[in-house]
């Protein structure tokens, strides 16, 4: 299984949308995250959705900045999204469902993913 998933996105606020699909720590993977963006070579904000580390909770999702191969650790900052990366999230979840099944999700955040309802 992979440790995250990244969604380029094309609405305001943040060019791109990493869900993580791990129970561990961003912190174990991050290195990782920032060699695949790197790749393209262009500075963007980007948006974390750590669902399945986290739960729906206040730290849900984080936003960085990405320069020049790396996250700028100093612009880190917990956000509350527009709905759009929610319905994103719940649709890659839906579609890959395997993901969610032994995940810390509650059984009414699972069967929301199952019918793909956004929350």
């Amino acid at each position: 299984m992979n440790e995250y998933t990244i969604i380029k996105t094309n609405v305001e606020d943040y060019d791109r949308l990493v869900l993580c699909l791990s129970f561990e720590s961003l912190l174990t993977y991050i290195k990782k995250i920032e060699q695949t963006l790197a790749k393209d070579n262009v500075d963007e904000k980007i948006l974390i959705d750590q669902l399945l580390i986290t739960g729906n909770g206040n730290n849900r999702f984080m936003s960085f900045s990405f320069s020049h191969g790396r996250f700028d650790i100093k612009t880190a900052q917990v956000v509350n999204p527009a709905e759009y990366y929610r319905k994103e999230t719940v649709e890659w979840l839906h579609n890959n469902y395997h993901y969610v099944e032994h995940s810390i999700l509650t059984t009414e955040q699972r069967q929301k993913i199952k019918d793909n309802i956004v929350f």
